[in-house]
């Protein structure tokens, strides 16, 4: 392990100033001073996530990667050290934002865990080497770690700012060598935001729109501008669209293929989100391929994998941002799908094979998750009204997933999936959680917001229950975008607070789905 206190003494400051943005992110990541403790933990925490293995075996992703016999020991050390700070700054940053609870934590940390697992899947089949291998997982590691709500759209600039700072911590900056690893992780962890392209582009304009007061974004049918100058600015906007939305079409890239250039008109707009460049792992730059792996690994995660839809879930619906509120779940988990063929249009045809078979696994885990949910809220809505005292929550779902086999055996099936024996262990604590929070609720609310049922549904039970089968009622926002609580009655306020745990028994069970692995072959 490297002395940390002598790596200080170095002192090839003006390249770290330069990557670092002038060690922006050292109050996020400082130098570790209890680094075998952070270890510990790290590895503590990997152990809780299942990797599938060539073999077949069921392992955990530490296990899986520290297994590599391609990556040498110091390799290994690189990378296990830099999750273990990165894993420590979330930690500390979840700490820190009591009004954000669970995004650090519950959300970004889990995610990393998995998403490490995808990227070296990718690695291994694009065939990168050694170097390029420990690179790629580096660049995942740190290409979401500086994401907030407030920097979406260039936390990959801040994440490769925080990379180089890191590395240098273990690392000797003043050698070539080193100096190199530095600037390709930090490169990869700036491309890796090209996807998915359109949803980029979307998210781009409408924060343009919005902030220029140009009105609502639609890249299809715009609507009518009420002058010359606007109408001009959204045609600006319009083609910082397109650019983004098709970063392969090296019409608009620079020489070497990896930036797009925008209009001097362009850049004044984009400036003012605070974007200087747009990178670009263009397939026939030499150069792109760690990047490639961090693509293909990112859009596993996030739309071939439960953990991955645990996540869009999480980032979507009640207390987010405006652009997220969705209607119900489903429309969050629907969300995914459409990205997929999104972020699936840049991704290199080698790894299209990972993503496609992870889809048919996720889309099961998703069916289930919905059909014992529907088990869940069906047994609420129907007969009299349950009330705190005479509802466990534990058995409450328990019973859902015992109906939930019954109807849908096909998707129970020895033959598709199976459960490692560690595996039902953590399902069993998942249920467990969901058990609790619905037995929560109860003890605060006494019971389950249904809205009022209307004159033409003469079904028995409850009303319809929204955020589930219907849309949910959202707080108006004022002038700077804040949630206006009382513009909802007493009823909405209550089912705005329901939707969150509608969503958090989503995450919940999705989590559970992670153990559950396919046995389906290709």
């Amino acid at each position: 392990m490297p002395d940390l206190a002598s790596t200080t003494k170095r002192q090839p400051t003006s390249f770290l100033t330069r990557l670092t943005d002038n060690f922006k992110w050292q109050s996020y990541l400082p130098k570790p001073t209890d680094l075998p403790g952070l270890r510990k933990s790290l590895s503590e925490d990997l152990a809780c996530v299942p990797v599938m293995c060539d073999s077949g075996e069921v392992r955990n992703v530490y296990e899986k990667i520290d297994g590599d016999k391609s990556l040498s020991r110091e390799d290994k050390e690189l990378i296990w050290n830099c999750l273990a700070i990165v894993r420590d700054m979330y930690w500390r940053l979840e700490q820190a934002d009591q009004l954000n609870t669970g995004y650090q934590w519950n959300m970004s940390w889990k995610h990393t865990g998995a998403e490490l697992d995808q990227v070296y899947d990718a690695a291994n089949i694009l065939k990168l080497n050694a170097l390029e291998k420990r690179d790629a997982l580096l660049a995942s590691i740190f290409s979401d770690a500086i994401k907030s709500r407030g920097n979406f759209i260039i936390h990959n600039v801040h994440g490769a700012e925080a990379a180089a700072l890191a590395m240098s911590y273990f690392l000797d900056p003043s050698k070539d060598q080193n100096k190199k690893s530095m600037e390709r992780v930090a490169r990869a962890c700036k491309e890796h935001q090209i996807a998915p392209p359109k949803f980029m582009a979307t998210i781009v304009s409408i924060m343009l729109h919005n902030k220029l007061k140009l009105g609502k974004f639609d890249p299809v049918i715009p609507a009518e501008a009420t002058s010359k100058a606007q109408a001009k600015t959204r045609a600006t906007v319009q083609s910082i669209y397109n650019k983004i939305s098709a970063p392969f079409d090296e019409t608009h890239l620079n020489d070497d293929l990896s930036l797009i250039m925008f209009t001097p008109a362009e850049r004044e707009l984009l400036s003012k989100l605070g974007i200087n460049e747009w990178y670009v792992p263009h397939p026939s730059n030499p150069k792109s391929k760690i990047a490639s792996a961090v693509i293909a690994g990112d859009h596993s995660i996030n739309y071939n994998h439960p953990e991955g839809f645990a996540k869009i879930a999480l980032l979507r619906g009640p207390d987010t941002e405006s652009i997220f509120e969705d209607p119900t779940i489903h429309h969050s988990l629907d969300s995914a799908v459409a990205s997929f063929n999104d972020s699936f249009s840049v991704i290199r045809p080698e790894v299209r094979g990972m993503s496609v078979k992870g889809l048919r696994r996720t889309t099961k885990a998703v069916q289930r998750v919905t059909m014992v949910m529907t088990e869940l809220f069906n047994s609420m809505a129907s007969g009299p009204r349950k009330s705190f005292g005479t509802v466990c929550g534990y058995e409450e779902i328990e019973s859902a997933i015992a109906r939930a086999h019954k109807r849908h055996p096909e998707l129970y099936s020895i033959e598709n999936c199976a459960v490692s024996s560690e595996g039902s262990i953590y399902v069993e604590e998942a249920l467990e959680r969901v058990g609790k929070i619905m037995a929560d609720w109860y003890r605060k609310y006494s019971e389950i917001p249904f809205s009022p049922k209307d004159n033409f549904n003469d079904r028995p039970g409850c009303g319809p229950l929204p955020f589930w089968n219907s849309p949910l009622i959202y707080p108006e926002r004022d002038l700077e975008g804040k949630l206006v609580f009382e513009s909802l009655n007493e009823l909405q306020s209550q089912q705005f607070l329901f939707a969150d745990r509608i969503r958090e028994i989503t995450v919940e069970l999705l989590r559970a789905e992670q153990w559950i692995f396919s046995i389906e072959t290709d």
